[in-house]
């Protein structure tokens, strides 16, 4: 597939900011970051279709500035740009092939009218001993930055790419918009709160969204494990198809545990505690990481997992994924990652659709 020039250019002008960040010295104050990711992704549709088989790429950029003006305070801003739209115009399915923030994302983002500002929010610790701390956050925020982690199935640009397996979902969590959260940090123990003003950028209304976790670390012989359980909901959320304002809660357990040095498990398991007719009822996940140093390899990882999500509205009756990923690190900032997903969604009333996303994705973090 050729690569439009307006894409290539954004590549060469990313990634000249990238080095030359990276070349530079960086001050005790202020510090640069950022992800720069390019991916083709081809579709292959094995069911009964009106959409065709098509190869698509996209380019996100996402430059971050941090300013600490004191030990215990923070200043975060991040930026979001990127060139074109993957296969998300062209897909038939529910999920998207890529749960990044392609060209449509970073425009008008949830229909707030604003452009390309991702994050921009402070952050004040409050410390009350040497393993007990509060962190303070406010302004416009991603929920999924202290919500549902995961350390194997988190993060779209450098493992699985199907939003099934970046954040549950059927959540619905908010990301870039108004609001405020607090981590307590207690020994072994994280407590987490996040609540925000939310848009819906369909029906242009506002909704409220909570969300309350904790997770547990626990450190054994077997290996480093992470324990979450997570209460989320939204209030005043209207149904873009009957116009009524709905309350919806759900409940999600995420897990990741290594097993020595090579092997690491992960799951997460979801559940709506109402019946209103939203997006799906229930997430069952779970998967593996393998990392390279059993072939010597060792900042290498394959990733495998396969998702089941439960219908939860009038027309879809469930979505099956499964997704296998090799990452090729090049250097500590590069890497290559060739990606399979199968994905099929079953309806009551027309025939499912199922294929195969074959994607070579190409990440620089800084």
């Amino acid at each position: 597939m050729p690569i439009h020039p307006k894409m290539l250019l954004l590549i060469l002008v990313a990634w000249f900011w990238l080095t030359a960040v990276r070349a530079h010295d960086i001050s005790e104050k202020w510090s640069l970051g950022g992800v720069l990711s390019a991916a083709v992704q081809c579709q292959s549709l094995t069911g009964d279709s009106e959409a065709n088989d098509t190869c698509k790429g996209a380019v996100p950029f996402q430059p971050e500035l941090t300013y600490r003006p004191g030990t215990h305070d923070r200043l975060y801003l991040k930026l979001g740009f990127a060139k074109g739209n993957g296969l998300n115009n062209d897909s038939p399915f529910n999920l998207s092939a890529w749960g990044a923030d392609l060209e449509d994302d970073v425009k008008n983002i949830n229909g707030s009218g604003r452009d390309y500002l991702l994050e921009a929010w402070y952050e004040h610790v409050v410390v009350m001993g040497r393993r007990n701390r509060i962190d303070l956050g406010l302004g416009i925020i991603d929920a999924s930055r202290y919500l549902d982690q995961n350390a194997f199935a988190n993060d779209e640009y450098s493992q699985f790419m199907n939003p099934a397996l970046s954040n549950a979902p059927n959540t619905f969590f908010p990301s870039y918009e108004p609001g405020v959260a607090a981590e307590w940090h207690l020994d072994q123990w994280v407590f987490s709160a996040v609540y925000m003003k939310a848009h819906q950028a369909t029906v242009s209304e506002k909704y409220d969204f909570y969300g309350l976790q904790a997770s547990y670390r626990l450190e054994t012989n077997i290996g480093l494990g992470n324990y979450r359980v997570l209460i989320n909901g939204n209030r005043d959320f209207v149904d873009e198809t009957g116009g009524g304002e709905q309350d919806n809660d759900t409940l999600l357990i995420s897990v990741d545990q290594r097993l020595g040095k090579k092997i690491g498990l992960f799951a997460r398991t979801g559940w709506r505690l109402d019946d209103e007719i939203i997006n799906y009822r229930a997430i069952y996940t779970g998967g593996m990481d393998i990392r390279g140093a059993s072939w010597g390899r060792v900042l290498d990882n394959v990733g495998v997992a396969a998702v089941y999500l439960d219908g939860g509205d009038n027309t879809r009756i469930r979505t099956r994924v499964a997704e296998l990923y090799y990452r090729l690190v090049i250097n500590p900032y590069i890497a290559l990652t060739p990606d399979i997903q199968y994905m099929q969604d079953e309806y009551f009333s027309k025939p499912e659709v199922e294929g195969f996303i074959y994607s070579l994705r190409m990440t620089v973090n800084l």
